[in-house]
């Protein structure tokens, strides 16, 4: 009987193993694989939600610092205004603009002797951007007759302010912010063309362009084309640093797609056109193609030529090895690769290509980037706007609008530096000048000169040079007189003798007049003309000195005044600005203003945080006010300042002169029926000099107004002021019917005629008064 076999269970189960449990592994492993998944996406999803908040928060808040921008005059043209077509075309040429024969695009301007054709460029005047348009403007007797935008008559038309400084913040970053509507369309083709002629067409990244881009680096053997979108290159400026890992590949890319999903084409255009890194000045960067313009070639994005934009756009590539000024021929050859694809491309033509590649690079000579080209302006700028708007509110981006003037401003430069120039010939290598500019109606402020060094933005004479002013103080002194005009008037007499004055200390003081003679007795009127001093302390003691001190702080003067003789004759320290304060109610009939430079200033946002808004006050009576221009306009004429006649001929100008002991400083205060002009001329160390008033500050100024063009004076007598005889012997008002008399304007409410003469006309018998007649 045989024996079953019987098998073990361990045997059993190693020879026949069970389908289930590979099946449970690979279940195992893909319900891993799965969570894995998606903790992957949630955290890619958690991570990209952080991604977003920081592109949104960088993208739509302050994206940039924007220095404060500093602005000149927006020129406004309307029918009756007055014009110099010279001074307007000088402007034109320093904001860029060409002048061409035929106007058919922004930045140019035809004129001829009757009328200009400017092509405005657009810009934001406060209430938006305003796009290009065509304005023209006749002109007739210096007078603008008509003014059309296009070719409709118009009641005003305004020309864009030039940019005349940044201040830089804190943080030191530079920028000038371009808005797509100003950038020229060909640098925009061009830089697309060059950089991404997909960009319009892909969501942030490309990838046949990456693959492409890798095969012609590997034909190459060296990097020779990048796969990176314009959309990846803005992530690479603005969020990412500039390390090549893998890392930062992805996260360059997701941060693409980001900005490509929430953002425009246009804005994410105009974002990389303000952000893009185009140089480096020292230890600043250059970003953005506005600032690039202003480093590379001193222009504005607007006035660049076709090879000027292809120079740009061939610095994205690498402005290290593209460097013009240390790579000259390589940046050409980068520059002319680039005209080469415009031309090809049709956006320039064959003659334009020809001249582009034909032309040097016309980089600037150095490549120091000057932050402000007025400095001595720009820092009256910053007094004003730490008055008016506290530090939070000088925040990134805010525009002021000043009322400089660019030509006016290089018409003082050159003055200054013309006379210096001449009086270091003779032998005064140590002159310093300084001059202020301001509009007598409006009180803005058009030029400021600190010193012979117009680019140094070192010791600002204009605004910080207290020295003593002189016969300066003598129209306000007579003006004081003058209000009081029943006692009072042109023609009254003024004691011209020695005269000793003691003080409560028992100092005494004994003025003297500059030649050294005494006339014993002279006019009012005269005593102001020749500028002599006795009559004119004399006069001021009569009337007080608390008068002479309070007109003074009434004109404009804020600082206290010594209550002391001396301060008749002009021993008030004082800068030219203050100077230029105290005459501006006098060059405007007694109407009080505070000279100004800043006259609006807007938000980035284009809010109104300031505007100047400061009525005239009548501080001075018309009246008064007309008898001290009559007495300036004699100054001119006949005066302390006659060499005008001759220096100016067949103008009508106010003004006066002031000198100070030993000659130390030289001051001449002139007006035209336009500016206000105040000169000074002396030394840093307050050492004497051989110049006068008139040999000096006027010289300067007449320089000044040579070149601006003298708008001629033109006072009509108010009512209540009428010309009257006045007896030379007694200073009374009289009739015609006496001897020895003059004519002066007068105000007639303080005029009380004499019957009694000194010398009746009828006493006159000899023939030769019979036949001159006896008047002056």
């Amino acid at each position: 009987m045989s024996k079953k076999r019987r098998t073990s269970p361990s045997k059993k189960a190693v020879s026949k193993p069970s389908s289930n449990v590979p099946q449970s592994k690979l279940k195992r492993f893909s319900l891993f694989c799965l969570k894995a998944s998606l903790v992957f996406i949630l955290a890619l999803g958690l991570y990209v939600i952080y991604l977003d908040s920081k592109v949104r928060k960088t993208f739509e808040g302050q994206r940039w610092h924007v220095p404060v921008q500093v602005y000149g005059e927006i020129e406004t043209f309307a029918q009756g205004n007055f014009l110099n077509l010279s001074e307007l075309r000088t402007n034109l040429t320093l904001l860029g603009y060409q002048k061409v024969k035929t106007v058919f695009e922004p930045g140019q301007f035809a004129m001829s002797e009757s009328r200009i054709i400017i092509y405005r460029r657009s810009f934001d005047f406060g209430s938006g951007l305003e796009q290009p348009v065509r304005i023209t403007i006749d002109v007739e007797d210096n007078q603008v007759s008509q003014v059309y935008l296009e070719d409709s008559p118009a009641f005003v038309v305004r020309l864009e302010p030039k940019l005349i400084a940044r201040i830089v913040p804190d943080n030191k970053e530079d920028r000038v912010i371009a808005p797509l509507q100003t950038v020229p369309e060909r640098l925009i083709d061009t830089l697309l063309l060059v950089e991404d002629r997909d960009f319009y067409f892909h969501k942030g990244v490309a990838p046949l362009a990456i693959v492409r881009a890798l095969f012609a680096n590997l034909a190459a053997g060296r990097t020779v084309q990048g796969g990176s979108t314009l959309t990846q290159q803005l992530v690479k400026n603005m969020y990412l640093t500039r390390e090549k890992t893998l890392t930062r590949k992805a996260n360059e890319a997701l941060m693409a797609l980001i900005l490509e999903y929430r953002y425009s084409k246009d804005q994410l255009l105009e974002a990389y056109i303000n952000e893009v890194y185009l140089g480096q000045h020292y230890a600043n960067g250059i970003y953005g193609f506005g600032l690039a313009a202003k480093f590379y070639f001193g222009k504005t994005i607007d006035q660049l030529s076709p090879a000027q934009m292809a120079t740009l756009i061939g610095q994205i590539k690498g402005p290290s090895y593209y460097d013009p000024w240390r790579y000259p021929e390589r940046a050409t050859k980068r520059r002319d690769l680039i005209l080469r694809m415009m031309a090809e491309n049709n956006l320039i033509n064959h003659v334009e290509y020809q001249h582009a590649v034909e032309s040097p690079l016309s980089v600037r000579k150095t490549r120091r980037l000057s932050q402000q080209d007025y400095p001595a302006y720009i820092q009256q700028v910053k007094r004003e706007l730490a008055d008016i708007l506290s530090p939070q509110l000088q925040q990134s981006g805010i525009r002021i609008f000043t009322g400089f003037s660019p030509s006016i401003q290089k018409n003082a430069e050159q003055a200054v530096a013309k006379r210096l120039s001449l009086f270091a010939k003779d032998g005064e290598q140590a002159l310093q000048s300084a001059m202020i500019v301001t509009d007598s109606y409006s009180g803005q402020v058009r030029a400021i000169v600190g010193g012979k060094e117009t680019q140094y933005a070192g010791f600002n004479r204009a605004l910080n040079a207290a020295r003593p002013i002189g016969s300066l103080i003598k129209p306000i002194v007579y003006a004081g007189a003058l209000e009081q005009y029943e006692s009072y008037q042109l023609g009254s007499i003024l004691n011209d003798e020695a005269i000793t004055l003691t003080s409560d200390a028992g100092k005494t003081w004994q003025p003297k007049n500059y030649d050294g003679e005494f006339r014993g007795r002279v006019s009012l009127l005269d005593a102001l003309v020749y500028s002599l001093n006795v009559p004119t302390v004399n006069l001021g003691m009569e009337i007080s000195l608390d008068r002479v001190a309070n007109l003074l702080h009434i004109l404009g003067y804020d600082e206290d005044v010594r209550h002391n003789p001396s301060m008749l004759l002009g021993a008030i320290d004082m800068t030219p600005w203050q100077v230029n304060q105290i005459y501006l109610p006098l060059s405007d009939h007694g109407r009080y203003q505070r000279a100004h430079t800043i006259e609006k200033v807007l938000s980035a946002q284009g809010e109104t945080l300031y505007q100047y808004d400061h009525p005239k006050e009548q501080r001075l009576s018309l009246q008064a006010s007309y008898l001290i221009d009559y007495s300036l306009q004699q100054v001119t004429e006949r005066g302390s300042a006659r060499s005008l006649k001759w220096r100016l001929p067949e103008q009508t100008l106010a003004g006066k002169t002031g000198t100070t002991n030993e000659q130390r400083d030289s001051w001449f205060v002139g007006y035209d029926n336009r500016h206000l002009v105040t000169t000074w001329v002396g030394r840093d160390d307050n050492k004497a000099t051989s110049h006068t008033g008139s040999s000096g500050a006027l010289v300067v100024f007449a320089e000044f107004m040579k070149q601006q063009g003298v708008v001629p004076l033109q006072r009509t007598a108010p009512d209540g002021v009428a010309m009257m005889r006045f007896e030379n012997t007694t200073g009374n008002a009289v009739t015609d019917y006496c001897a020895d008399t003059r004519q002066y304007p007068a105000i007639v409410a303080g005029i009380v005629v004499s019957e009694q003469c000194q010398q009746p006309r009828g006493k006159i018998n000899t023939w030769l008064g019979r036949l001159f007649g006896d008047d002056e």
